[in-house]
């Protein structure tokens, strides 16, 4: 029997679900490959998040070399030509994808295949499947703390044994690696560091031992490694939920441990509410914003874009974004308050410059926490809370650390006044855009409006 097990956002071999499930089955004279199947359309235009797959990508293929593994990598543009080139086969293995378009992409799959091919799609990317917890009435929640508590109440899964000396056994696969993806890998121009599965772990484990107690309070300075880095891990499948669940909940019990277990569980409940109500990332999830007026400005959106709004922690926070590929959470919530509040554009631009820029882009959390900010989504900050950048900066970027390293221009002012320099100060740098007052009024007059 043949089984083949199609990888995606999963560049992993611990704690795989859909390896553990193909070992499981497997009899002992079965075969078993290893693919992926590289869509050329989803390389245009190639962005930051795309050279960090791809050189996740090609480590994890180094690292299944070393093991005596291979990945047989098949270009195609359809979900048919996908399956022609898989050729006979009797089960397909995956992890699933709930939010569109993959969904969409592996109901494709499966409909290409026909009855004669066994699929088996398994929860591995998030800790419960999308319809775990509703209401007493069988609707899903809408509001983060009822889902919360039901979660709570829920114990997570634990983490799927993987047996790699077992895979050795049954894999038949070499490397097969096309000049499509070599092409792809040659465009990957950025050094990062820490790529693939050891040093994920490693991450994990520092954080766990080292500054979870704190990270209640550390998370919301961005001068600091207060947070856990661990994201670009999840979102590339190099590091599995599950593990990274059970080291949090094994950490001695604080005030830190807790609140990153809820952060998790923001990843779950944003995931939750993508799935029940579809067609989130193009409409707000409240509708009585769908029509809200906002303003058409290319040129405020490309400062914001640039980090050149004037506004110092804006600014530094978009040019790490620029620079990095990521940005820490706390400014991702200014910088978003600021370009939906203050320059009154629409959230969706923002949300895809995200999805072009970030290496950690998850639809459903992105999207949510951009409705979120902009005070559209489903349990959002209210629209009469408009985060002072400056205000915002003074809390917690006091000495200013942060500002400086991203907008040198500044450097030599004192913590005072990189806040918000006065016109005298800014030599090198630019006016702010906007009025902090004006704008903040036109937004609520806005948000009124459309009550």
């Amino acid at each position: 029997m043949r089984r083949v097990c199609w990888f995606r956002s999963d560049f992993r071999l611990t704690d795989n679900h859909m390896l553990h499930r193909a070992l499981k089955d497997a009899d002992s004279d079965d075969e078993m490959e290893f693919v992926f199947w590289l869509n050329p359309n989803y390389c245009e235009p190639f962005e930051t998040r795309h050279d960090y797959f791809f050189a996740t990508m090609r480590q994890f293929m180094d690292e299944l070399e070393e093991r005596g593994l291979g990945l047989r990598v098949i270009v195609a543009d359809t979900a048919e030509q996908f399956v022609e080139a898989l050729g006979e086969l009797d089960v397909l293995y995956f992890n699933a994808e709930y939010v569109e378009p993959f969904k969409q992409r592996d109901e494709a799959v499966i409909q290409a295949l026909g009855e004669a091919v066994k699929v088996i799609r398994l929860l591995d990317r998030h800790l419960f499947a999308p319809n775990a917890f509703t209401k007493k009435d069988g609707d899903p929640y809408k509001v983060y703390t009822p889902f919360k508590k039901a979660a709570y109440a829920e114990a997570p899964p634990a983490p799927y044994e993987v047996d790699v000396n077992a895979l050795k056994r049954h894999v038949t696969t070499g490397h097969e690696v096309p000049v499509e993806l070599k092409r792809q890998f040659d465009r990957c121009e950025h050094a990062w560091k820490a790529l693939g599965e050891a040093a994920a772990k490693r991450r994990l484990s520092d954080f766990v031992a080292n500054r979870i107690d704190a990270y209640d309070e550390d998370r919301d300075i961005p001068a600091i490694a207060g947070t856990s880095r661990l994201s670009p891990y999840l979102r590339t499948g190099v590091l599995s939920i599950r593990t990274v669940t059970e080291a949090v909940l094994k950490a001695p019990k604080s005030s830190g441990r807790d609140t990153y277990y809820d952060e998790l569980l923001w990843r779950e409940f944003y995931y939750m509410i993508m799935v029940q109500f579809p067609g989130l990332k193009d409409r707000p999830f409240n509708d009585k914003y769908k029509h809200l007026d906002w303003e058409n400005d290319d040129e405020n959106f490309q400062a914001w874009c640039d980090g050149k709004t004037g506004y110092p922690i804006v600014d530094a926070a978009m040019r790490q974004l620029n620079e990095k590929g990521w940005m820490h959470n706390r400014l991702r919530m200014i910088v978003a308050s600021f370009l939906s509040k203050h320059l009154m554009i629409d959230w969706r631009k923002g949300e895809r410059y995200f999805e072009q820029k970030l290496i950690d882009y998850e639809a459903a959390s992105n999207i949510g926490g951009w409705q979120w900010a902009a005070s559209v989504g489903t349990d959002a900050v209210p629209y009469f809370r408009i985060f002072n950048p400056t205000t915002q900066s003074e809390k917690f970027d006091g000495d200013g650390t942060f500002i400086r390293k991203y907008v040198p221009e500044l450097a030599n002012l004192d913590k005072k006044a990189i806040h918000f320099p006065d016109l005298t100060e800014r030599d090198g740098y630019v006016d702010p855009i906007v009025d902090h007052k004006e704008a903040r009024a036109r937004a609520l007059e806005r948000f009124k409006d459309a009550q």
